[in-house]
């Protein structure tokens, strides 16, 4: 069979073909309607609903080029169509309540106290605002210190404005960022941690002046077992009144914040090295529980005691702050006297005016009362009301005060406009506590004899500390009386006036002074280098080897100085760039020895002079005439009585090394035309090129008429003093400029 043959018999019948090709569309279609209407249901919805949103439905005479977001512009049948597409493209985006047509609440609604609140709750994340923060930034310049937001200056000029105010009227200062450390224990168990941080021998809260509460105890707080070295800073104690004998007792330790955590590391270290340690012994932080503001100025006490006077219970304070209110000058009170008081919620009768002019003469015979002999019971109140020390009863009533459009309310039911609204039942008290401060608290021990020339209304003054929630109240009291605010700078340039040292500026040797001068000598040198070569001072070629700290360290003979510290100064690199020129980019051996000498060392070895009874020796010292008879005396013998003052013992060479790291802080005032700078050494007049001690503070001194600084000299460098200008009573140094300008002549004066 052909292959032809075969292609045909393998062709279907021509029948049988057409019958496969042919279907019925009746039944085809019947059988399928359900599948086709759901396709055609999908094709219609896809059109209508994917494809075109409910505006692009509109007829064309209805249609815009850029569509609103109003549902409202759209037809009624069409509505609730379009919201609900707005809604599903709106989910998950950032413009929800914009496309959703939702407002944002009125600037009225946003800045209401919960929101506000909220706000500033997640702005002090990492700092802490103290309560008059948000008055403060309006007006002064805020810097963070101590994990503290703190007003450091006035926006405007206020240096002449703050020193007018001090002599004058009234000067205020925000110090509740002070640290307030709360120990309780048994009387013996707070003494003796005390006694180990501070000198053998010096006053202690165990006398029975303090005992009581009514005065504050100023301390020198040393490291444990390293006094006379090894010092940390001044601190006052306050007794809590006793209740009942032979209770527990509190006492308050109030310091600068720099202090707190190295303060209470030793006092938790000293509890634990106790011979018969006690569960009692229980070392707190209140200093957030706490409001403190600081007054300084001759019309204080007046200003004081016109705010204060809506006493809310009686006590032997409510009679002694009107005697007092008319004192002169804050000076006259004993310092470190304490009042209690209760008085009523401030923003009733606020605001309250004060004229120091319509000040009344004081009574002297009830005010001789007063001060011949401060009473005990001052710094108590009624019976079982421990004021400002009770922190649940203080708690309570401060959730439970009035808010400021309840007494908005109350004014506007009154019937005379402006009058002042009477305390009622449901009104809250305030408990506060008035310390009486000066130069002993800047200073930590009691001074006698301290040169009160130019001190009297620019170092004395009050302190005034309540509990928490009442600092804006109590702040906008003092300042609408009249008390002028100030900064931080204000009140470090207001010391410097009164001539007294200020912490931790002026106590070489301590943790806070290397803290503080490492941070500004960084920030000194970063702005040194940013400048061109041409345009900055050249201190090497002045002779000026550390322009942006005072090298103490090397002035006493230590290597190196602390780590903190700039290592290398701008005048080391100046000469290190041109011996590096010199030997062709090489490193010398000079350099690689001054590296390696270059350690740190701990200021803890550093002998602070401090209190009036060794500055009283040191300058006992330098006034002394030297014996015609006998030879010149070593350093180690002539620092002998400055030794025994301290109460240290021990051999001939332990004492030697001990007075060749001593400090001696010291007051200069300009003889002749001149403003000290910082950091700028002092040398003596015989030999200008060899310091004997650093200016840490100089300005010029609207007080004396002429720059004046605050400086610390070594102990060597004054027994050289000695030896040039033996028999001379008055002790004349040189302060040399840090841009080659001449050396200032002035004479020198012992601080405590």
């Amino acid at each position: 069979m052909s292959q032809e043959q075969r292609k045909r018999d393998s062709r279907p019948p021509v029948a049988t073909l057409a019958k496969a090709r042919s279907i019925g569309v009746v039944n085809f279609v019947e059988a399928r309607a359900v599948e086709i209407n759901a396709m055609q249901r999908t094709l219609d919805q896809a059109r209508n609903n994917g494809n075109a949103r409910a505006f692009q439905t509109l007829p064309r005479h209805l249609r815009r080029r850029a569509a609103s977001h109003n549902v409202k512009r759209m037809p009624a049948r069409l509505r609730a169509r379009a919201l609900e597409e707005m809604k599903r493209s709106a989910a998950g985006s950032s413009k929800s309540a914009k496309l959703t047509n939702h407002k944002t609440a009125c600037r009225y609604k946003r800045r209401r106290a919960q929101s506000v609140r909220q706000e500033y709750e997640l702005r002090q994340s990492g700092k802490r605002w103290l309560e008059t923060h948000v008055w403060h930034a309006k007006r002064m310049h805020m810097q963070h210190q101590w994990g503290t937001m703190i007003a450091t200056t006035p926006n405007e000029r206020s240096h002449r404005a703050a020193y007018r105010a001090a002599k004058e009227r009234c000067y205020a200062h925000d110090v509740s960022y002070f640290a307030t450390l709360e120990i309780t224990g048994s009387e013996s168990e707070v003494l003796g941690c005390l006694a180990a941080l501070t000198a053998p021998g010096a006053l202690t809260p165990a006398l029975r002046c303090y005992a009581s509460g009514a005065r504050l105890a100023p301390l020198t707080l040393y490291r444990a077992d390293r006094y006379p070295c090894g010092v940390l800073g001044p601190a006052s104690a306050l007794w809590k009144p006793q209740a009942e004998p032979g209770s527990q007792r509190t006492l308050w330790l109030r310091m600068h914040p720099s202090l707190a955590a190295d303060v209470r590391a030793e006092l938790e270290a000293v509890a634990s090295r106790a011979a018969a340690p006690s569960d009692g012994l229980q070392v707190q932080d209140v200093s957030c529980e706490l409001v403190s503001f600081e007054l300084l100025g001759t019309s204080s006490t007046p200003l004081l005691a016109a705010v204060l006077s809506h006493a809310a219970a009686d006590s032997a304070s409510t009679r002694i702050l009107p005697a007092i209110g008319t004192a002169n000058s804050p000076a006259v009170i004993p310092e470190g006297a304490v009042l209690a008081l209760r008085i009523h919620d401030p923003r009733l009768s606020f605001p309250i005016k004060f004229d120091p002019a319509c000040v009344e003469a004081p009574d002297p015979v009830l005010l001789d009362q007063v001060l011949s002999a401060w009473p005990d019971n001052a710094a108590c109140l009624q019976p079982g009301d421990d004021g400002v020390f009770d922190r649940e009863r203080c708690a309570t009533d401060l959730d439970r005060r009035q808010s400021e459009h309840q007494l908005n309310q109350r004014r506007r039911e009154q019937l005379v406009p402006g009058t002042k609204l009477a305390p009622g039942p449901d009104d809250v008290t305030v408990p506060l506590l008035l310390v009486r401060t000066g130069p002993e608290a800047g200073l930590g021990s009691r001074i006698v004899g301290f040169d009160r020339q130019f001190v009297d209304g620019m170092a004395h003054g009050w302190t005034l500390i309540g509990p928490r929630g009442w600092g804006m109240s109590l702040w906008m009291s003092l300042v609408f009386a009249g008390a002028r605010a100030q900064g931080m700078q204000e009140r470090l340039h207001l010391s410097l006036e009164a001539g007294q040292p200020a912490f931790p500026r002026d106590w070489p040797g301590s943790p806070a002074f290397d803290e503080t001068v490492s941070a500004a000598a960084a920030d000194a040198l970063a702005y040194w280098q940013r400048r061109p070569p041409g345009k900055r001072t050249n201190y090497a070629h002045h002779g000026i080897e550390s322009p942006f700290f005072a090298p103490f360290h090397q002035l006493l003979g230590m290597s190196g100085a602390p780590a903190s510290y700039p290592q290398l100064g701008p005048a080391g690199l100046e000469c290190r760039m041109r011996r590096l020129r010199k030997i062709g980019g090489k490193r010398s051996q000079d350099d690689a020895d001054a590296a390696q000498t270059q350690n740190p060392v701990d200021s803890a070895d550093i002998w602070l002079v401090t209190g009036e009874t060794m500055a009283s020796a040191v300058q006992g010292l330098l006034l002394s005439a030297p014996s015609p008879a006998q030879e010149e005396p070593a350093l180690e013998q002539w620092a002998l009585p400055l030794v025994e003052s301290a109460g240290c013992s021990g051999a001939a060479h332990e004492l030697g090394s001990l007075a060749r790291r001593c400090l001696v802080r010291v007051r200069l005032v300009c003889n002749a035309r001149g403003v000290p700078e910082n950091n700028a050494p002092v040398c003596l007049t015989s030999s200008p090129t060899e310091p004997i001690g650093y200016v840490i503070a100089g300005s010029f001194s609207l007080a004396r008429g002429c720059g004046m600084a605050i400086a610390a000299c070594s102990l060597q460098g004054l027994f050289a003093l000695w030896r040039a200008a033996a028999g001379s009573p008055r002790k004349n140094v040189l302060i040399r400029s840090m841009n080659g300008s001449p050396a200032c002549e002035a004479t020198l004066t012992v601080l405590p």
